[in-house]
C-alpha cells in the first residue's frame, strides 16, 4: 500500500472529496495545517497510482481557480 497526503483549502474540499469517491480512493482526514487547510491522506495501491496523480493535477486547477477569483475580487474592489 502507498500513501498520499494532500493539503486542500477549505473552500474546495466539496469538489476534491467529489473526485476522491469518484475514483474510489481509499482516505481519511487526518487534521489541518497552519493555513487551515484540510490534511487528506489516500492510501492507495500501485495500480491506483494514475488516479491519485489526476487528484494531484486537479487539486493544482483548483488552486489556480481559487486565485483567479481572488485576484478578480481584489480588482473589483480596486475599482
Amino acid at each position: 500500500m502507498r500513501k498520499a497526503e494532500f493539503e486542500v483549502p477549505s473552500e474546495v474540499m466539496a469538489e476534491f472529496a467529489d473526485e476522491m469517491v469518484n475514483r474510489d480512493l481509499d482516505n481519511k482526514v487526518t487534521g489541518t495545517n497552519e493555513d487551515n487547510e484540510i490534511l487528506v491522506e489516500v492510501i492507495y495501491e500501485k495500480e491506483e497510482s494514475k488516479s491519485v496523480d489526476e487528484l494531484e493535477k486537479i487539486l493544482d486547477n483548483l488552486r489556480e481557480q481559487m486565485e483567479e477569483e481572488d485576484e478578480e475580487e481584489e480588482e473589483d474592489e480596486d475599482q
